[in-house]
């Protein structure tokens, strides 16, 4: 289904490091997708404000690489019922430590569960699971990073190792989301469907996963091969330009793609920027499914990240 009332669509590769968090955004132009080169971004208040809320462009959907919702299991135990409805308690005494992350497994709490906040001797995934009273450490990912297929995302309340989300996550809701809510944007799915979204609000925020646009786009990488490689990201950047997804592109956006986005280190910021901006536009234009269909807790409480369906498949 083609997602009438969006105008702009952004994409933005999340990080702890303001060095690697970048954007690429898209404009819908004449019924085409008029794609602009990624770029870093430098002063996330600015680009929040400037950027990302802007209005001049119409209505904007924006896609984030970390998690935004919490697990089922930490949230029954937290007496957390509606996830909308609790962020707007985040600044209240009781949650007040809820970003301050934890440094020993004694201080790790249902209202302090992120852990640990350095890579000590002895730290360990089971002290996270301990404190916070769940099974196994599977039991702290959300339904839709159970779903995933092939490598799952890292639960939300883990900040070690490559695969960590925390730490982006923390920065990324005290910095982005929670301010833009008071705004007046929308959160997707927590409040309501895409297309109803796209009619009613400026901007739409929701969550991606580079993993899984890799997968959708038929962009991803071989057991051998790397992201970080440029000679490897260019195979993945070609296919990206021949999909026949409706798009025209800036001169300096498709000078990026056809080179790999370089040599630099960061290339596979800026490639996994435009990666996600790319699934986003096929999952606009109809070519793929926005989502599954969501249960009450998915839809209210864990959050799901755009395009994962139980039954995707991948743009041609």
């Amino acid at each position: 289904m083609v997602i009438a009332g969006i105008d702009r669509l952004l994409h933005a590769d999340w990080s702890l490091s303001p060095s690697k968090r970048w954007y690429a955004q898209a404009r819908r132009i004449d019924g085409q997708w008029l794609v602009s080169d990624a770029a870093r971004i430098e002063h996330v208040y600015r680009w929040r404000d400037n950027v990302l809320m802007s209005s001049d462009h119409g209505t904007t959907l924006a896609g984030f690489d970390f998690p935004i919702g919490v697990p089922a299991q930490w949230a029954a135990r937290a007496g957390v019922t509606d996830f909308r409805a609790w962020l707007a308690m985040l600044d209240t005494p009781r949650w007040q430590q809820f970003f301050d992350t934890a440094s020993t497994p004694e201080e790790i709490s249902l209202t302090r569960p992120f852990y640990p906040q350095h890579a000590t001797r002895g730290v360990s995934q089971s002290d996270l699971t301990q404190a916070l009273d769940v099974e196994d450490f599977d039991a702290l990912r959300r339904g839709c990073e159970r779903d995933m297929p092939g490598r799952k995302p890292c639960p939300l309340f883990w900040t070690l190792g490559a695969n960590q989300v925390g730490k982006a996550a923390q920065t990324g809701w005290c910095e982005v989301i929670l301010p833009a809510l008071d705004q007046g944007v929308a959160l997707w799915p927590f409040d309501g469907a895409l297309e109803d979204l796209a009619q009613t609000h400026h901007c739409i925020l929701c969550e991606t996963w580079p993993t899984l646009a890799a997968r959708l786009m038929r962009a991803g990488f071989s057991g051998r091969q790397s992201k970080r490689r440029q000679t490897d990201r260019l195979d993945a950047c070609r296919h990206l330009l021949e999909s026949d997804l409706p798009v025209t592109w800036e001169v300096s956006a498709k000078a990026s793609l056809e080179s790999g986005f370089g040599e630099r280190a960061d290339g596979e910021d800026a490639f996994d920027a435009m990666l996600g901006l790319l699934m986003m536009i096929a999952i606009v234009e109809g070519k793929l499914p926005v989502s599954s269909v969501l249960s009450c807790e998915e839809r209210y409480l864990e959050g799901w990240i755009l395009g994962l369906c139980r039954d995707a498949t991948a743009v041609q």
